[in-house]
C-alpha cells in the first residue's frame, strides 16, 4: 500500500508541475468578502472579488448580531442556494439537520478549516456546529469542491470561522431569551488577551424547549408530541503569537443534547428519545500570517457518542460512537506578480462503532495531496487550474482536476466558467448498517459516485448601491447512491442502498443586493433546481426537491433601532402521489420572519423575533407518516416545521 501511495502522489506532483498552472481555483478556497470588494481565503491570501471565479456567499458577524441568530441553522436560512433539511424538532431525524447546497446534501462542512463530517453518514448537522455567538463569519462555496477538499465536497463547502480573543479585546457578553413553547436560551461569551500575545475566547450556551405546534394536513394547528429538546455546549479557543508573524491555536468544542425523536414512520410516538455528546479538539500552527508565503499545519480529533432509545421496542435501540482523527498541512507560495501556488496534504481516519452494524465496528481512511496555482494571464484574464490525488482505503486512487477561467470586465464586474471532476465515497452507514426501523440497509458492494460539475456565472456592480450575481450550474454523476426497494434472491423487497445509473442536477441562481439609503437595504434571490435520477428505468424527478425558491429581505438601521423582514417562498413541490412516502403536503408555501432590536446604550440591547408570521404549513424534508397497522393509511407529513412562534431577549456587554 505504501508503494502504491508514493507512486500516486508522485504522479500527481509531476502532472501538476508539468502544467505549471495547476490550481484548485480560488473559487474553491473558502473566501469572504469585506466591504464588498475584497476576498480573503482561509489560507489568508487576499484576492479581489472580481478576480474570483466562484459562486460564494458570506454571512458576517454584523449580520449575525443584527438578526440575533442563535445557531448556524438560522445563519444559513436566508442564504440563496442553501437549505437546512430538518424538522421542527432537533431529534426529528435523530438530530441531523442536514445542510444542502444547490440541491445536494454531499456538502463538506469545516470549522476553521477542520472537517466536521462524520464517517457514519458522511454529513454533519447544523445542531453540532459552534453557536452563533462564537462565529466571526460563515463562508459558503456553492459548487463542486472535490479538487481541493475531496470526497464530501460535491455540492459545495461551508467553512465556519470562529472568533479570536486577541481580535475582540477584553469583554464579556451575556444573553438571555425566552419565547413560544417554553423556549429558553442563555449565552455567555468572554474574551481577552495580554501583552505576551495570548488570546482567549470562550462561549457557553444552553437552550431548551418543549413540544412545538405545527399545522397539519387538515390545516389545524396541533402539538407535535415528543418534540422537546435540551442542549448545552462550550467552545474554547486559545491562541498564542509566536515570534513576529506566527501563531499557535488550541480549540475545544463540547455539545450535549437530548430530546424526543418523533420519527413518524408509523405515526408520531411519544416514547422515543435521543442523547448525543460531541467533544472535539484541535491544535493548529500558522506561520508567516501576514506574508504571501504563509501556511499552516493542523491536527484534530472529533468524537461523537449518540444513543437512540425506543420503549417499549428496545430492539430498535441504537448506540454508536463516531471518531475522526485528522491532519492537514498547507503552504502558499507567491512565485511572481502573476503566479501564486498552493500545495497541501491531508489525512483522516474515521472509526464507527455501532451495535446495528453487521461487523459492529468499521473504519475508513483517506490520504490526499493537492497542488493549485492562480495564473494571471493579462490584467483582465485569470486561469485557475488544479489537481487533487486521493487514496481511499476501500476505493483506491482518485484524481480530481479542476479548471476555472475568469474575465475581469471592470473594477466591479466579472464573468467566469468553472469545470471540475467530483467523487463521493460511500459512508460507513451505506456499507454496513443493518437497516432497522425502516432505515435502508447497508450494501458493501457499493461503488463510489463519480461525475463532473460545471458553473458559469458573473458578478456586477450596477451602481454605487446595487450589485447583482447570477450563475447556472450542472452536475452529472455516475453510480449515484440512492435508497430503494429491490428484490432479493427470494423475490421479496429489500430496502437498501444501491448505485443508480445516473443523477443529473440542473439549476440557476440570481441574487440582487441594494442599498436604498444609508439606513435601508434589501436583498432578493431566486434559485431554480431540477434533480433527476435513473435507476435503469429512465430518468425520474426526485419527489423531494424544491424546484423554485424565492428569498427576499429588508433591513432598516437608525438611531439604535434595527428592523429585519425576511421571506422565503417555494413553489412547484411535488405533492404525495399514490401510496408513496415521498412528496409534500403542499406544492407551494410562503414564510415571513420579522425581527427588531433596540440598542439602549453601547452595552445593552433588547430584541424580539417572530417566526413564520404567515403561519404557513410547510416542510423542509418531504415524506409522510403512516398508520402502524393495515390499511397503512397516511397520517400526516413526517417532518413538519413549526407554526407561528416568537422569542424575546436581551444582551448585555461588559
Amino acid at each position: 500500500m505504501q508503494k502504491k501511495m508514493s507512486k500516486g502522489m508522485l504522479m500527481a506532483a509531476l502532472i501538476c508541475g508539468s502544467l505549471s498552472v495547476l490550481n484548485v481555483a480560488s473559487a474553491e478556497e473558502m473566501q469572504t468578502f469585506e466591504m464588498g470588494e475584497f476576498v480573503v481565503t482561509a489560507s489568508r491570501v487576499a484576492t479581489s472579488k472580481v478576480d474570483t471565479p466562484a459562486n460564494i456567499s458570506v454571512i458576517g458577524s454584523e449580520e449575525i448580531a443584527d438578526k440575533n441568530y442563535s445557531n448556524v441553522q438560522e445563519v444559513l436560512a436566508d442564504t440563496a442556494g442553501v437549505n437546512i433539511l430538518g424538522g421542527g424538532s432537533k431529534g426529528s431525524i435523530n438530530g441531523e439537520d442536514q445542510i444542502m447546497i444547490n440541491g445536494d446534501t454531499r456538502v463538506l462542512v469545516l470549522v476553521d478549516g477542520r472537517r466536521m463530517n462524520v464517517g457514519s453518514t458522511g454529513k454533519t448537522s447544523a445542531n453540532w456546529l459552534p453557536p452563533a455567538n462564537a462565529i466571526e463569519r460563515v463562508e459558503v462555496l456553492k459548487g463542486g469542491g472535490s479538487a481541493l477538499y475531496g470526497s464530501d465536497a460535491v455540492g459545495g463547502v461551508i467553512n465556519i470561522i470562529t472568533k479570536k480573543g486577541a481580535e475582540l479585546g477584553s469583554q464579556v457578553t451575556l444573553k438571555a431569551a425566552g419565547g413560544s413553547w417554553g423556549t429558553e436560551q442563555y449565552g455567555l461569551t468572554a474574551s481577552g488577551s495580554n501583552d505576551k500575545g495570548l488570546g482567549v475566547f470562550i462561549a457557553a450556551n444552553k437552550e431548551r424547549r418543549g413540544n412545538f405546534d405545527y399545522k397539519n394536513q387538515h390545516g389545524d394547528v396541533v402539538e407535535m408530541k415528543n418534540s422537546g429538546y435540551n442542549t448545552e455546549g462550550v467552545n474554547l479557543k486559545l491562541d498564542q503569537t509566536v515570534g513576529d508573524d506566527a501563531r499557535i491555536t488550541f480549540a475545544f468544542e463540547h455539545n450535549n443534547s437530548e430530546g424526543g425523536v418523533p420519527y413518524g414512520y408509523t405515526g408520531y410516538v411519544d416514547t422515543d428519545s435521543f442523547k448525543r455528546i460531541n467533544n472535539n479538539v484541535s491544535l493548529r500552527y500558522d506561520w508567516n500570517e501576514t506574508a504571501d508565503n504563509n501556511g499552516y499545519i493542523q491536527v484534530y480529533r472529533n468524537h461523537q457518542h449518540a444513543k437512540f432509545y425506543s420503549e417499549p421496542n428496545s430492539d430498535k435501540n441504537s448506540d454508536f460512537v463516531d471518531e475522526t482523527t485528522g491532519f492537514n498541512i498547507q503552504q502558499n507560495l507567491k512565485l511572481n506578480d502573476n503566479n501564486e501556488l498552493t500545495v497541501g496534504a491531508e489525512y483522516y481516519k474515521t472509526e464507527v462503532e455501532n451495535d446495528n452494524y453487521t461487523n459492529g465496528k468499521n473504519s475508513i481512511n483517506n490520504k490526499a495531496v493537492y497542488l493549485e496555482e492562480r495564473w494571471k494571464i493579462t490584467d483582465t484574464w485569470q486561469l485557475n487550474t488544479g489537481l487533487r490525488y486521493d487514496e481511499h482505503n476501500r476505493y483506491g486512487e482518485e484524481f480530481t482536476p479542476k479548471v476555472a477561467l475568469n474575465k475581469k470586465l471592470n473594477d466591479d464586474s466579472n464573468i467566469y466558467v468553472s469545470w471540475g471532476k467530483v467523487f463521493k465515497a460511500p459512508t460507513v452507514d451505506m456499507l454496513y448498517y443493518e437497516g432497522l426501523d425502516g432505515m435502508p440497509a447497508g450494501n458493501p458492494n457499493l461503488s463510489a459516485e463519480k461525475g463532473e460539475v460545471w458553473t458559469i456565472g458573473g458578478n456586477a456592480k450596477l451602481s454605487e448601491r446595487t450589485s447583482i450575481s447570477a450563475n447556472v450550474f450542472y452536475t452529472d454523476l455516475d453510480d449515484a447512491i440512492v435508497a430503494q426497494y429491490v428484490p432479493d434472491s427470494n423475490g421479496a423487497l429489500d430496502y437498501k442502498y444501491i448505485n443508480a445509473k445516473k443523477e443529473k442536477r440542473r439549476g440557476a441562481e440570481i441574487s440582487l443586493n441594494h442599498e436604498f439609503d444609508e439606513h435601508l437595504s434589501g436583498y432578493a434571490s431566486y434559485t431554480y433546481m431540477q434533480i433527476k435520477q435513473d435507476d435503469g428505468n429512465g430518468y425520474e424527478r426526485n419527489s423531494n426537491e424544491k424546484p423554485n425558491t424565492y428569498r427576499a429581505g429588508l433591513k432598516y438601521k437608525n438611531a439604535g433601532w434595527t428592523y429585519n423582514a425576511d421571506l422565503t417562498a417555494v413553489s412547484g413541490q411535488q405533492v404525495k402521489v399514490g401510496g408513496g412516502y415521498n412528496g409534500y403536503t403542499d406544492s407551494n408555501y410562503f414564510v415571513l420572519d420579522l425581527g427588531a432590536q433596540y440598542k439602549i446604550n453601547e452595552n445593552l440591547k433588547v430584541f424580539a423575533n417572530i417566526y413564520n408570521v404567515t403561519d404557513a404549513r410547510y416542510q423542509e424534508v418531504g415524506g409522510f407518516s403512516y398508520e402502524a397497522n393495515p390499511p397503512y393509511a397516511p397520517i400526516d407529513c413526517m417532518y413538519p416545521m413549526p407554526s407561528r412562534s416568537f422569542i424575546i431577549g436581551a444582551e448585555y456587554k461588559f
